[in-house]
């Protein structure tokens, strides 16, 4: 063996060791935060940049609430439903980078008078429709939901948004003649958002589920496919220029527990999901630096 061969065989290992680390050994650390989560009705963990206040979604029944706890001298308060929430089928909060807004998705009328949305692209299942909705903070706590208008919300069936640092908008929605979940992107200017372009990530025959976006877009995380039991399989791409990258499977140790919901916690590298067995906390340091070592 030539001792460039050697060299290029090298690199080749320490490219794909820190891969193979990240896709089969990381597994997800259970958390309850003082026992306030419920491992059987809570998800989607939402934290504000601070970290002391956490907003999630508590199913009980066929119904689902936003339910707030705040952190106080290092404990977690009982968790109750949040201001805005206890009436509809409210779930999926998501709080911006800033901390400024909030955005949930529910079934709530638009207008006063209004049915509430309903949907049924589950093999012709009626089930709770979505829309998404805006929460302002305020000086007094947060103020009263806004739909977030057509230009998002055209269809009764818009779900987990994910928010960017500079305000563009993920989300997904179905797409009845492909049969499958897409994702689609709308930036926002001057507060406006624009018509959203779908996310051109991964088979398009294949279903995305439950976007969670970098605050700088520079990689994204999600269920890709399906799989008997769950939405599918927890991957993370990464942005190539103006394009995205492969679907990098996160790895049977992490899979194993058929995790959803994923949703970044401020820190920008904390992942929080939810499965099984309950809502997990994860690193994810090691893609993140498996991918600054392949990178070109």
């Amino acid at each position: 063996m030539s001792n460039m061969y050697r060299a290029s065989f090298a690199a080749l290992v320490l490219t794909i060791a820190p891969l193979a680390f990240a896709a089969n050994a990381v597994k997800a650390e259970p958390i309850t935060l003082d026992g306030i989560i419920h491992a059987d009705s809570d998800d989607t963990l939402a934290f504000t940049p601070d970290g002391n206040t956490v907003f999630f979604d508590r199913s009980e029944g066929s119904h689902k609430t936003v339910m707030v706890s705040h952190r106080t001298n290092g404990h977690w308060s009982q968790p109750r439903s949040a201001s805005f929430s206890g009436q509809w089928f409210d779930q999926d909060p998501v709080v911006a980078p800033d901390g400024s807004y909030l955005l949930f998705n529910s079934d709530r009328p638009v207008r006063p008078g209004d049915k509430r949305l309903t949907q049924n692209y589950f093999g012709g299942v009626t089930a709770p429709g979505a829309n998404l909705w805006r929460v302002d903070r305020t000086a007094d706590g947060w103020g009263r939901p806004v739909w977030l208008g057509p230009t998002i919300n055209n269809d009764p069936f818009i779900d987990f948004p994910s928010i960017a640092g500079d305000g563009t908008l993920y989300f997904q929605r179905w797409n009845a003649a492909g049969k499958a979940m897409q994702f689609w992107r709308s930036a926002s200017k001057h507060g406006e958002y624009q018509t959203p372009e779908r996310v051109l990530l991964g088979d398009p025959a294949q279903s995305l589920h439950d976007p969670a976006i970098a605050r700088d877009q520079s990689f994204i995380v999600f269920d890709y496919g399906k799989v008997k039991g769950g939405l599918g399989r927890l991957s993370i791409a990464f942005r190539e220029g103006d394009r995205w990258g492969e679907v990098i499977d996160m790895g049977a140790a992490l899979n194993e527990d058929l995790p959803w919901g994923p949703h970044l916690a401020p820190d920008g590298h904390t992942l929080y999901v939810t499965g099984r067995s309950g809502i997990g906390r994860v690193s994810l340091d090691p893609w993140l630096d498996a991918h600054r070592r392949v990178k070109p």
